[in-house]
């Protein structure tokens, strides 16, 4: 479990209420209007907080994503692997509920703009603090292909079960 540092918290609420207007209208499924959008993006930061901690304490050199709070990001965060030239994009997906058991990437938001891992983060509100459930590449996704809707729009879903030891990542990288 790792607890989210004052300094992360201040961070990710300064954001949220700052973009609340503007970043979030295309996934608009939350009900409440404009607080629930800054609750969601608010969350969704401390979970990537929390992956941005993993990734010092394993002296992992990245490049967090630093856009605008009007646009929407292209990563989370960005890693150079030892084996590639090119980058590695990141997203960070964040759990809020413990029934929640799959992590879900937009079929549309896939196809456009692909990131090539993506992390599980499980975020406890209460206590703000966290922990990573696991990862899954690019090609885990497209190789499982498996796709839902659950009243909203097009899902790919990965399954708890189906996630990789975040560990596993630093040889992945």
């Amino acid at each position: 479990m790792v607890k989210i540092e004052d300094k992360y918290i201040n961070e990710a609420f300064e954001y949220a209420y700052k973009s609340r207007e503007f970043t979030s209208n295309n996934h608009d499924f939350h009900e409440g209007g404009l607080d629930a959008k800054q609750r969601k993006m608010f969350e969704g930061k401390l979970g990537e907080k929390i992956f941005k901690q993993f990734l010092i304490d394993n002296s992992i050199a990245f490049e967090e994503d630093s856009s605008h709070h009007t646009k929407a990001d292209e990563y989370d965060f960005k890693i150079v692997g030892r084996t590639y030239a090119n980058p590695f994009l990141i997203d960070v997906k964040t759990r809020t509920k413990e029934y929640h058991t799959r992590t879900l990437e937009m079929v549309k938001q896939f196809k456009r703009k692909p990131k090539h891992i993506y992390i599980s983060v499980k975020l406890d509100m209460e206590n703000k603090s966290g922990y990573i459930i696991g990862w899954f590449g690019k090609r885990d996704l497209q190789r499982i292909n498996r796709i839902e809707n659950n009243g909203y729009l097009d899902n790919y879903v990965m399954y708890d079960n189906e996630l990789r030891d975040i560990y596993t990542l630093t040889k992945f990288i």
